[in-house]
């Protein structure tokens, strides 16, 4: 279980996220971050939460942010709202620090071992060069956490047949989608 005010490093992205309540803690009802995103050119990439809705809170900075087919800014105190499936995807827009509450209802487990995993990922340097996990690795890592993200493309009809595959290559090649070095341990 992961304790409350838990934080977890994302050098290669910029990235800090802060644990404020997770499935265990809130009985699977709200996973909630605090995320401070460090100046410069990552963007989360387009991507969708299949089961769940996410509200973003600007609490200090610029939010840029692309929500279905609406792009804009977003200013401290204004609060926005993903959709169940919707395509989005966000950055910092300012040339500060961005802090934003992040908030997914219900609360999955699954988003706790994404980040675990891709934030130990980003502290042995072993994203690519624009932050994204690299092909093989992430294939194995949605085969666990598919129920929370999904990339927007290809089609999610293309990701059924194709990932299952493409994770049994990775598996054979040493790819896991949780590393004991990568476990959060409580603060």
């Amino acid at each position: 279980m992961i304790k409350i005010g838990t934080a977890i490093e994302s050098p290669q992205t910029g990235e800090r996220l802060i644990f404020l309540s997770t499935a265990d803690s809130s009985n699977g009802q709200l996973f909630q971050a605090e995320l401070i995103v460090k100046p410069g050119p990552y963007v989360v990439r387009s991507h969708i939460h299949p089961s769940q809705e996410e509200r973003f809170v600007v609490l200090e900075g610029v939010y840029g942010y692309q929500i279905g087919n609406r792009t804009g800014v977003a200013q401290p105190g204004e609060a926005l709202v993903c959709p169940v499936g919707v395509s989005h995807s966000q950055w910092n827009g300012g040339q500060g620090i961005l802090r934003i509450l992040y908030e997914h209802r219900p609360a999955l487990t699954s988003a706790e071992i994404f980040f675990e995993t891709q934030f130990g990922l980003s502290r042995d340097g072993k994203l690519s060069r624009t932050g994204d996990i690299k092909l093989l690795q992430g294939a194995v890592l949605l085969q666990e956490v598919g129920d929370f993200i999904r990339p927007s493309s290809p089609p999610i009809y293309v990701q059924n047949a194709l990932f299952p595959m493409l994770a049994a290559i990775g598996r054979m090649r040493g790819y896991r989608a949780r590393y004991r070095k990568y476990a959060i341990r409580p603060a």
